[in-house]
């Protein structure tokens, strides 16, 4: 469904094909919105590049060819989005902005769980509870242990393989840090609802108000939250978020 488009096109900057310069809002109240997964589709249908848009809803998708292109949005609580057929040139930069529609959670008649909105939208980023192992955490895990306390002893808790948490001081900038090599300088990125947040904010998050948490490797938090996610990513779906 094509809710909104405004595009225009710069002058050339540089070589090859033009880069995409993209933001997400809302139609209702032309906020940012985060956590959108952006896929470009040729015309035959073939998707050829996607990526999620950040806290302030920008994104940026180079072609790897001029031509024409359709661009698609998903995010949980709007409808799906698709742009019209979109002509890119040779050179320079193609600024562009998508107005999409909320649509509320849930059918008429029946509860649907945040546990199953979360894991929709792992389905919707080509992953699966299953594929996740212990590395997904829902909320009878969460309820499981004796002492819950914060998101972060909850991740503790789950002695997950391969997971490796370093817990600094009180007053260091991130008092925790999620490392899928025990060597590893980069943390995994911590994401709040699909806003990318900072550690301490995420692992504070006291536990009875999470309802889901997914860690992601460095491979595939890459394919979302590029360079940012090298290092893994820790996804956190909360009461308050649905």
């Amino acid at each position: 469904m094509i809710v909104g488009v405004c595009f225009s096109m710069a002058s050339p900057t540089h070589a090859g094909a033009q880069t995409i310069l993209g933001r997400v809002l809302d139609q209702v109240n032309e906020a940012p919105v985060g956590g959108v997964i952006v896929r470009l589709i040729e015309r035959d249908g073939e998707e050829r590049l996607r990526t999620l848009t950040d806290p302030e809803g920008r994104f940026v998708i180079a072609p790897p060819e001029a031509g024409e292109y359709i661009l698609t949005t998903e995010r949980f609580g709007y409808l799906e989005t698709r742009s019209p057929l979109i002509g890119l040139r040779m050179e320079g930069e193609a600024p562009l902005e998508l107005m999409i529609s909320p649509e509320p959670l849930g059918l008429a008649g029946l509860d649907v769980s945040v546990e199953e909105l979360a894991a929709e939208e792992l389905n919707q980023m080509g992953l699966s509870p299953n594929q996740l192992g212990n590395r997904w955490i829902n909320r009878s895990d969460i309820e499981a242990m004796q002492m819950p306390g914060l998101a972060k002893d909850v991740i503790r808790w789950q002695n997950i393989a391969g997971v490796y948490i370093d817990e600094y001081d009180a007053t260091a900038e991130a008092p925790l840090c999620v490392r899928f090599m025990r060597r590893s300088t980069q943390c995994a990125i911590t994401v709040i609802d699909g806003i990318v947040v900072p550690a301490e904010q995420a692992y504070g998050l006291i536990a009875s108000n999470v309802e889901a948490i997914a860690i992601l490797n460095p491979t595939d938090a890459a394919t979302f939250y590029g360079t940012a996610g090298g290092g893994g990513a820790v996804l956190f779906w909360s009461k308050r978020g649905r």
